[in-house]
Order: structure tokens, then sequence, then C-alpha cells
């Protein structure tokens, strides 16, 4: 059907959206059809209008379809118009993702959305720790906290604060040995170029120069500097000359200041008393804009005339009266500020933070620690995971072996979920997930659970992922991360 009819009446008979049926003609090498409403031919006048108005506005003034609008602005390359008034719907998303990803959903820009999320007091979205699981905890040391970060999703600090909690040490790579000719090249060429040609660390390559008795490593070649550019030096600012001579910025500044010439930039332009009222009324960029100024100008002015930020309000004295005394996330909420604000203006005023208190060890938990796995440890104390683990660490007791799986118990693995082997089993939902993996056998998939189809694999990104989860039955978290996987991009209107 594709080409036989125009696309916003395949959109509409099909129920899909214009931009998948575009993208799926444009894979299947069909030309376009103009719409009928389009023997009418667009004047330059109205084409002008498109872009500066929704197109439901658009169309209404020019009297066409909206189809034909937002066809015809899509050829021209021309962007939607995003400055439209917020829904209740749209405000009711706020907060409950990350300020970009609710941006991308809504195709909106990630400052309207901040600006808007900031105006109506929610505070940020705050991601929840993940636990760590038993296998995750067996790799950290055997490999750099990077690489094992990469590996798990995680971020460096997460890794490295859990290998200091388990007092693991860093992890330490065999040192590969010199042979014969890799030393031959040191002192004979950069060390950067030693380093690509031997496959190793310029670090490696410099301490094994030094190590050999090599002081001084062979500089590349520099350019050398002619009378000419030495005449322009001071007379044009040095970013200037540094893009005409090819040169890098420092190498300009460091030559000039050699030769003791003094730089004859042209002084900065004085600020008006008009210029300083539009202060704070706009983000910094955009008075920026207004006045051809730069963004960093305008922010450093501004913050020299004590002039707060557009959108942030000043401190009271009742508001800083409560900072210390609860902790910054409850003062957050009764504020109507959001948690960096709170931290960083009690940090600023050097007021003490009212920290979690942290519950203290009996006696009669510790003699529990190394009588069972960490976890089940846990649920009795009403601890967590980590806590009991790192403490077990510090006290030296060893860890308990699990006991070994009888072949009743494996048979059990890939019939029923992990949460029910465990249960039949008395072991914990790691222990039954380690063990799986370990045999490679697949879980038991949910319920509401089916395979992806080589036709909405091809429709991923022509749409917003919860239009897709909506209209092809997966959820929406199922249907980012396939995109993610596939390394498609989001969809952009």
């Amino acid at each position: 059907m594709l080409g036989t009819k125009p696309d916003e009446v395949l959109a509409r008979e099909l129920g899909r959206t214009i931009w998948a049926v575009r993208a799926q003609r444009k894979n299947a090498g069909i030309l376009w059809r103009n719409p009928p409403e389009e023997s009418r031919l667009w004047l330059e006048e109205e084409d002008r209008l498109l872009g500066t108005c929704p197109d439901e506005e658009a169309a209404a003034k020019l009297g066409r379809e909206l189809d034909a609008v937002t066809g015809r602005r899509w050829i021209l390359g021309i962007a939607n118009f995003k400055r439209r008034p917020w829904t209740e719907d749209e405000d009711k998303v706020l907060g409950g993702s990350t300020d970009r990803i609710i941006a991308s959903e809504l195709s909106r820009t990630k400052v309207e959305v901040r600006a808007r999320r900031k105006k109506l007091g929610i505070l940020p979205f705050l991601y929840e720790a993940r636990r760590w699981t038993l296998k995750e905890e067996r790799l950290v040391g055997t490999t750099s906290d990077y690489v094992l970060a990469r590996r798990l999703r995680r971020t460096e600090g997460s890794v490295y604060g859990k290998r200091k909690k388990l007092g693991l040490p860093s992890f330490q790579p065999a040192l590969e040995q010199w042979v014969q000719e890799e030393e031959e090249l040191l002192g004979t060429m950069p060390d950067k170029e030693v380093a690509k040609r031997t496959g190793r660390t310029v670090r490696a390559v410099k301490a094994r120069r030094l190590h050999v008795g090599l002081r001084k490593a062979v500089q590349p070649e520099r350019k050398p500097w002619t009378r000419n550019e030495q005449r322009l030096l001071g007379k044009k600012p040095d970013d200037e000359l540094a893009k005409r001579f090819g040169r890098t910025l420092t190498a300009v500044t460091a030559q000039r200041n050699r030769l003791g010439i003094t730089c004859n930039a042209p002084k900065a332009k004085r600020w008006t008393e008009e210029e300083e009222k539009l202060l704070g009324t706009d983000l910094d960029k955009i008075i920026a804009l207004r006045l051809g100024r730069h963004p960093s100008l305008v922010s450093n002015h501004r913050k020299l005339l004590g002039i707060p930020a557009f959108g942030r309000r000043r401190w009271t004295a009742q508001e800083q009266a409560v900072l210390g005394t609860i902790p910054d996330k409850l003062a957050a909420e009764q504020l109507g500020r959001s948690l960096i604000s709170v931290r960083s203006r009690r940090q600023g005023l050097k007021i003490a933070g009212l920290g979690r208190r942290t519950r203290r060890w009996t006696q009669e938990e510790l003699k529990l620690l190394g009588t069972d796995t960490d976890e089940t440890i846990a649920a009795k104390l009403g601890r967590g995971g980590d806590s009991v683990s790192a403490k077990r660490h510090v006290l030296g007791i060893p860890a308990v072996i699990e006991p070994s799986w009888a072949p009743e118990e494996v048979a059990l693995l890939g019939k029923f979920t992990d949460d029910e082997v465990g249960r039949r089993t008395g072991r914990s939902r790691s222990a039954v997930h380690l063990r799986r993996k370990l045999l490679g056998i697949p879980p038991v998939p949910k319920a509401n659970w089916r395979a992806w189809t080589a036709a909405e694999i091809a429709l991923l990104g022509t749409m917003p992922d919860k239009e897709f989860a909506a209209r092809f039955g997966h959820s929406a978290g199922s249907t980012k991360f396939k995109r993610l996987r596939l390394g498609i991009p989001t969809f952009q209107p």
C-alpha cells in the first residue's frame, strides 16, 4: 500500500504515525506521493509561516489540511514549533525520571523541562541504589575498577567504594617483559610514538626509558615561526592569530610573551544601565544572545552585582534556620527547593548536616556472622547485605560456602522462577540466579513476555517509546532497552 496513497492517509488507515510510514517507505525505495490537497502551490509567504507557530494554527491561517502543513514543513526541513503550552498530563510526568529522558519522551528541550519542573517546585529525579549481588562481589578485585564498572554497568566510583568496603587491594596486572627490539626504540622517537608501536601506555614507556638511563626523549619537530607571523603578534587577539597561523592558542600566547610583546586586544565593552536591568530576568545564555555578549561574561557580571539567577529565589532567614535541624531531603520537601540547593546552601553556611544515624552492632548480631550466607543473615537482622558482608570482612570471618546442589534441585532451574526455586530449596534468589547462569540455563519467561518480530524492530526509533509500547504491547522499559541495545537513536520529531 506504500506509495499508492499519501503518507498522511495511510498513517490514519493503518493506525501508525506519519514518521513510521515515511521511514518504511524510504527503506523500501518507494517514491513519495503528493496528497491531493497539495495541488495548490505553496507561496513563499506560506513557507515563512511554517515553524513560527503550531501546525494546527498554521493550517487554520493558511486554510490547508493539518497533514499538508506537517508534510510541507517536514519536506523543507523546518523544525517543529516547541514553545507550546504545557498540559496536565505532561506536568504529571515531571520528576518521574531524569530531565533528559523526559525531554526526549515529550519532544522538548532539556532546559525547557528543567525550567518547568523548577517552576512547579518538583524535586529532580533521584536514582535508587542498585544492590550488589554475590556474583558481582566475587568479581571485585579480579580486574581494574574501570573495566569492571563497564562490565557491570556501574560507575567507577561505585566499584572503588565496594572494593574498599570488602578490604580488597586494587588489581595489579602482570607486567609484560620488554624485549630487545622494543628497548631499541626508546629515545629514538617520542614516547607517544613508542607507545603506539609497542602497544603500551605512555607512562610505561617513560618509566622504562628512565630505567635504562635515557633521560630525554626525542621531541616532535615544531613548526618554526616566520617573520611575518612574529610581526602580527600583539596587533590582533591571540585566538584570531591562532586560527590564522594554524597553531594552538597556548603556542601563540607563549611566543608573544617570549618576545615581550603586549597584546593590543580591543577593550571590553562597558555595561550600560539598560543592559544591567536585563540581568536575572531570563536565562544567562538568552540574555547573552540579546546583548551580543558571551554567556560567561553575562553570568560573571550578574554575580558581581549580586543578582540571583533566573528561576532562583533568595534564601530567607527563616529558611536558613531550618538547615541542619532536619535531614536535607526533608528540608528540601518542606522548603520547596531541590536537594542540591539545600545541601549547597548548608555547606556554604558551614552548618553540619543531620546525617543518617547508623545502627550499632550488638554482640548477638556479631555472633551470627559466618553462620549462614550474608543475605540470609541480613534478612534476619533487618540490615543490608552490603553492611553484613563488609562487617564480616572487617572482623576476618570467612564466608559460608553454600551446600552443593542436589540433582533434584538442579532439575528445578529453568522450570520455575528464581524466587520459587529459592523458596523450595531454601536458598537466596542470588544463589539460585548465579547457579542457573553458571549452568547456562535460561530463565523462565514472564507471563506477558513475547519475542520481538522483525517488523517491530524495524519501527524502533520511528516514534516515541511510550507510543510504541502502547501500540505493540511491549512495556516502555522493554522498548527503550531494546532500542538502546541495537544502537537505535531516540525518536526526534
